[in-house]
Formats: C-alpha cells, structure tokens, sequence
C-alpha cells in the first residue's frame, strides 16, 4: 500500500506547476527595474516626506518606504520563523496528512509568528502599536480614544469627519468603533491595539482558505495561503497598519461570494441565503474602507461569468444572485441608518471630498494633473508590495481568462490601477487585494513541492531584505 500511495502521488507530480529559479529572478528584476524607474527617472511627486528627530527623508517611491538600515542580530528570530515555515510548508499542503482543521490552526498560528518575529527586527515585542504613534493625530486610533458615546459618534460622524485624525477623515467608522470596543475591554493603550490588528489579520486567513478552495480545490488553496504568509506587505502591515483589519471582513465577504457563485444552479430557495449573506458582509467591510467596492465589483464581475460560462445556469439566476447581494447590502445600511443615524452614502461622499482636497493640497495642483505617476505608482507599488514569489507564481500559474475568479479579479485591479480612485501606498492600502493575485497564481492548480518551497523562500527574502533596510511607517 505504501508504495502504490508513492507511485499514485509521482504519477501525480507531475501535472502540478514548476517554477525556476530563473523565473523568480526575472521576477525580481523586473520589480527592481519598476522600482529605480520611478526612483531615478519618474520621481513622482506624490509621497510626502517622513520627517522626524530634526531631519526630513524622502519617500523611495512608488513604495512609501525610507532608507533606514537596521542590521541586528534579532533578525535571527524571523529566519527561525521562516526556516520553520518552509520547512513544514509542503506537509501543511498535504490533505492525506493534515487536515483541514488543523491548516486552519497552523494558518492562524503563522499568522502570528511570521509578522512578530520581523516586528521584533526593528522595535522591542512591547512596542507593537506605537506605529499608531508616529504622527500625533495622524492615525484612526486617536479617534478612538475621543469617544465617549458610541452611539452619539456614530450619528455626528459624518459632520464630524473635518475635525477627525487625518486618516479618520477618510475612511468610515469601523476601525475606530473596532479600536473603542477592543479599549473597553482590554485597555486603550499603542499594544492593545496592535494586538487587536494582528488578531484580525490572523483571524482572516481561514475565510481567505476556504474562498481560495472554493475557486480552485483545497490543495491550491493551501498553498495560495501560504503564499500569502510570504509577501513582504503581509508581512509588515500584518501588526502595523490600520489597512490589515480590512482582511478580515473581506476576506468573509469573498468566501461568502464563493459560495453564492456555487449557489447558482440551485433550485431550492436556499440559493438566495448565500448571496443575501454576502452583502451583509460586503456592508461590513464597507464599515473599514472604500476599497469594498472593488471588492464587490470583482464579485459581481465574477458570478456574471460564470453564469455565462455555464451550459446550465439561466440567466435570470444571475440576475437574482446580484440583486439579492444589492438589495441585502441596502438594506443593512439602511438598518445602521435607523439604528444610529449614521449615513454610509454621506459618509462615502465626504471622504472622496475629503481626500481628493488633501491629495491636491499635498501635491499642489489638481490630483488629477498627476494621473499617469499614479496609475503606474499603484501598479508598481503593490506589485513590489506582493513580492517577487507572489509575482513569479502569478506569471507561471496565469489562466487569467479560464477562470471567472481569475478573470474577474485581474479585470479589477486593472480599474483599480488606471481608474483614479487611489493615490498609491497601494503596497499598504490594497493588502486586502493581495489574496487576488494569489488566486490568479493558483487557477491552473497547485505547484510542485520544490517549487511552493522555492517561493516561499525568495518572499520571505525579499520580506526580510526590505524590512532590514527600510523602514515603513504604518
């Protein structure tokens, strides 16, 4: 028996995807090239400065990034962490030998070692949170601390949004109202809430798991998440930034959209619960950030295709699964509306004011006077942002017009890219988009064990290598 399973599993090797080491350097160049392109040639004005201790760094564009080398023997802790990760990597992505339950375990369990152990690079473990700090007044979580009344922030916040932290006048409530619930049951301080993020970033792979498993089968997905365990943003946004909580709610909405797709061809009323769940989840997301609606573009844009694709679905099942996910997400605003008094749609068009005045003011002339350095700073940063392992994969698993997901999603990030809705830090700020292009890696299948071990190890490189030398704000 034990050598039947030997010889089933070599016949099966190899269908699964290789990649070279040649590939991954190529990768790595051309994310180089991008990089010094905007560096030394393009220049684009758009990233402000880091100022701080009496001296003013400029940003290493398109990545909001400062030289700032830090070389220590406590980066010691995340090769362990990495040397471990690789090492177990491919009996995680074995189903005959881990279950689901336990991946699920060993997920939320790297999610936390891999981050910490490169956080703890730079800045003591007791430090986490202080990013929050950098800036008085910059960060969301100083809009937490002024709350007094929940209910009263909710129902003046949109009028209250001029006066807010110069994130918060951005974004909706929902970090804020997430960082005031973490501080009445844990304490207000910078380490609360960082562990608070990191808690939420953790939480989110398992629903990143199971939407990537219900777009490609669950040896894929094991890997895609893994693979996601190594991009040098996850990495260091993972306990930093306010953008990581985004992961969360999203990543929910996206496993829930994987089962409304599947819910399609089916008869029963039950098809409407899936969809119905997933614009509550996309309303909730939409709490964080803005960036749900691209979220549920690549949705929409997804189950469209799919429909088409199908020899068995009607075309009035497609139609009934989007509007079941629009007529759920209404109403879920408007339940938040009655309940609270507060306003998604004027909170969405005060922002955009908002923030295109800020961006203007901060350029010195109409944002849109920038559009080409923008739309190839978001490209160029999150593509650098994801990593070099991330990129390689993506280019050799590409069967971008095979799947709806993989079509979907790429379609997306490109109306992301050139759409003028985003003023790069897309290496930051699209980290809830990251698992997109990982599905785009692993629509033709998972990849061979040397392969998935190779990629693992140039991310986390790169991950380490970046985090040595530069030092990020959020």
């Amino acid at each position: 028996m034990k050598n039947a399973r030997t010889s089933g599993a070599a016949a099966k090797e190899p269908a699964a995807l290789r990649v070279s080491l040649t590939a991954c350097l190529a990768a790595a160049g051309i994310l180089a090239a991008l990089w010094l392109f905007d560096l030394y040639v393009l220049r684009t004005p758009v990233l402000t400065p880091f100022v701080g201790a009496g001296v003013k760094v400029q940003a290493l564009t398109p990545i909001y990034a400062f030289g700032s080398p830090a070389i220590t023997a406590r980066a010691a802790w995340f090769v362990a962490a990495s040397l471990g990760f690789v090492a177990i990597a491919v009996r995680l992505c074995r189903v005959e030998r881990t279950s689901a339950r336990t991946f699920v375990a060993a997920s939320i369990a790297l999610g936390i070692v891999l981050p910490v152990s490169l956080f703890v690079l730079r800045q003591g473990l007791a430090e986490l949170g202080t990013q929050f700090l950098i800036y008085p007044n910059e960060e969301v979580y100083f809009d937490a601390l002024a709350i007094d009344d929940l209910r009263a922030f909710l129902a003046h916040y949109v009028e209250r949004m001029p006066a807010l932290s110069l994130h918060g006048r951005h974004f909706p409530p929902g970090h804020a109202v997430l960082l005031y619930v973490v501080g009445q049951g844990f304490g207000t301080s910078p380490l609360a809430a960082g562990i608070a993020v990191l808690a939420c970033f953790a939480l989110a792979l398992p629903f990143v798991y199971r939407a990537l498993a219900g777009m490609h089968g669950d040896v894929a997905a094991r890997q895609g998440v893994l693979l996601l365990l190594a991009s040098p943003s996850v990495l260091d946004f993972a306990c930093t930034s306010m953008d990581a909580l985004l992961l969360l709610p999203a990543g929910v909405a996206l496993w829930l959209a994987t089962r409304s797709l599947a819910s399609l061809g089916c008869d029963s009323p039950r098809r409407f619960l899936a969809p119905a769940l997933t614009g509550c989840a996309l309303f909730v997301a939409t709490c964080f950030s803005f960036s749900t609606f691209p979220l549920g573009l690549a949705i929409g844009v997804a189950i469209v295709l799919a429909g088409r694709r199908s020899q068995t679905v009607a075309p009035r099942r497609v139609i009934e699964s989007l509007a079941t996910i629009g007529a759920s997400y209404a109403a879920t605003a408007a339940l938040l509306y009655l309940a609270t008094d507060f306003a998604m749609w004027s909170c969405l068009a005060e922002a955009k004011r908002s923030n295109f005045e800020f961006m203007s003011r901060v350029i010195g002339r109409h944002a849109h006077d920038l559009y080409g350095y923008l739309a190839y700073g978001n490209g160029a940063a999150f593509l650098i942002g994801s990593g070099v392992g991330i990129v390689a994969a993506a280019y050799t698993g590409r069967a971008v017009w095979r799947n709806p997901w993989s079509t979907a999603f790429a379609l997306t990030l490109l109306v992301m890219v050139f759409g003028g809705i985003y003023f790069m830090e897309t290496e930051r700020i699209w980290l809830f988009a990251i698992p997109w292009l990982v599905a785009i890696a692993i629509s033709r299948g998972p990849f061979t064990s040397g392969s998935l071990r190779l990629l693992l190890a140039v991310g986390l490189i790169q991950a380490l290598v970046m985090e040595t030398l530069l030092f990020t704000l959020w």
